[in-house]
């Protein structure tokens, strides 16, 4: 009878202690999601406060629909894809092909905008004035006159002078968009924040002012700048860095926010379309992401919750990705997103290992990566859409080492590259394992339940009136529970 008694005990604790788990852990969860949706309702309130008259408005538009192109409905392009043949600048780790490849992408990304010609053009270099010379420019305008419907041109080189527009555009009739305008354009067409709208306009800002001195040097017969123009961008340059200023400090404070809480964070890196969301969704299982198979498809920094195999809860963050052959000012403005990001705990770098630049591609996000975090921080490699890959082509390529293959779409070998997360962030973010032998039902457990991650917990099977707790916790939790205990 004493043994029966015994045994309903053990029974009616172990209905008690998870009714607990389930309560806690969803009050856990809710904490989580509530930061997350804290953080993008900070943004809003945040930067939507920027304002400008009808009239700043309308002058602002003329600017850069002068300088930057007009989107329009869209345009039927004929790209120009330049390369030099020979010496320091020579691009060695790509090809002209492949870089033809990428200017179509950009072009499709652009709603409405199709190619309807291309043209790879050898030169010397891109820093004459007249970008090519008089025997090429004729055969360019005879295979632009032979395309259907040709509206624009696009020279795929990532930032054309003021002059090399006005030559080309004079030759072809047509306007003449560079690389730094299309994806400006781009950017506008999937900015849908307010803190990506911000860190558009900024982007657009060092453009025009290049255009401005280029036409201030030239001698075309354009109408100069009058001052009331010039002092409208003065000021809105410093009202947009006003805001990116704010943007870096109310960045501080959700870094301190998230700190606080003692999530460890995950941040998800790497070029454009390499399928980061992708991997976040598939290790999350956030079903509200929409991964889209466009460049720059994700401009904001955006936070999502996921645990580890081990019941740890963690914080993953996208990011805008890189691309090649664009300038520094362009990416310039993101950095105070991303630079937060990859102050993550560790950095998960994504690639697309289908892609037949992909070499060049990993190489642009080292060197992107390298003057922005430590040299001690840990980098995950993670090789995606290995389910579209030749094996046999794979022994060809020259991927970073420990790189883990995977396919997001298809969640092929995300368990495992959990594992090595899990592994890593454990060291990373200075987490400690314990043993705790707590009371059912006691403040302990509560407060272990609350402040730490516990990996398994069991009634003791000498004392059923007692808890087994196996937990994960930072040094700063466990001198916090010593605390409390003495209390």
């Amino acid at each position: 009878m004493q043994c029966l008694k015994k045994l309903f005990q053990v029974v009616e604790n172990k209905a008690q202690y998870y009714n607990r788990i389930n309560l806690i852990h969803r009050k856990g969860e809710r904490t989580v999601l509530n930061l997350i949706h804290r953080f993008k309702h900070d943004f809003i309130q945040e930067f939507e406060g920027y304002e400008e008259s009808e009239e700043e408005k309308h002058t602002y538009k003329e600017i850069s629909e002068d300088y930057l192109g007009k989107i329009l409905d869209g345009h039927r392009v004929f790209i120009i894809q330049p390369y030099i043949k020979w010496g320091f600048r020579k691009k060695r780790n790509t090809t002209p092909d492949l870089q033809l490849a990428e200017a179509v992408a950009l072009v499709n990304t652009l709603p409405n905008w199709s190619v309807v010609g291309k043209k790879i053009v050898p030169l010397l270099t891109l820093q004459r004035n007249q970008l090519v010379g008089s025997g090429a420019l004729e055969t360019l305008k005879g295979e632009i006159r032979g395309c259907p419907g040709v509206t624009a041109v696009f020279v795929s080189t990532n930032l054309l002078k003021f002059v090399q527009i006005a030559i080309l555009q004079k030759a072809f009739g047509l306007p003449i968009y560079d690389r730094y305008t299309v994806v400006i354009h781009i950017f506008h067409k999937h900015a849908k924040t307010a803190e990506a709208k911000l860190q558009v306009a900024i982007a657009e800002i060092p453009y025009i002012k290049k255009k401005m001195i280029d036409l201030a040097e030239s001698n075309i017969g354009r109408t100069r700048i009058d001052d009331k123009t010039k002092e409208l961008l003065e000021t809105r340059e410093k009202k947009l860095k006003n805001a990116l200023q704010n943007l870096k400090e109310h960045r501080k404070l959700m870094k301190r926010q998230r700190q606080s809480y003692g999530f460890p964070t995950i941040a998800v890196v790497g070029y454009t379309n390499a399928g980061k969301t992708s991997l976040i969704k598939a290790l999350t299982g956030d079903s509200s992401m929409e991964p889209k198979d466009k460049l720059f498809a994700t401009l904001d920094t955006t936070v999502h919750q996921g645990y580890l195999p081990n019941k740890l809860k963690v914080l993953y963050i996208d990011t805008i990705g890189f691309i090649q052959d664009v300038p520094e000012t362009l990416i310039e403005p993101f950095k105070v997103t991303l630079e937060d990001a990859i102050d993550a705990n560790i950095i998960v770098h994504v690639y697309d290992m289908s892609h037949p630049d992909v070499n060049a591609q990993i190489q642009h996000i080292q060197k992107m990566l390298e003057p922005m975090i430590d040299k001690n921080k840990i980098i995950i490699n993670v090789a995606n859409k290995c389910d579209i890959v030749d094996k046999n082509s794979l022994e060809k390529e020259t991927l970073p080492e420990d790189t883990y293959p995977i396919s997001a779409l298809k969640s092929i070998g995300t368990d495992l590259l959990r594992f090595k997360i899990e592994e890593e962030i454990l060291k990373a973010a200075n987490l400690i394992t314990k043993r705790f032998k707590v009371p059912v039902g006691g403040h302990v457990a509560t407060w272990l339940y609350k402040e730490t991650t516990v990996t398994d917990a069991e009634p003791d099977s000498e004392d059923p009136q007692y808890l087994i707790m196996n937990v994960i916790m930072t040094t700063s939790a466990f001198y916090r529970l010593k605390r409390f205990c003495k209390q």
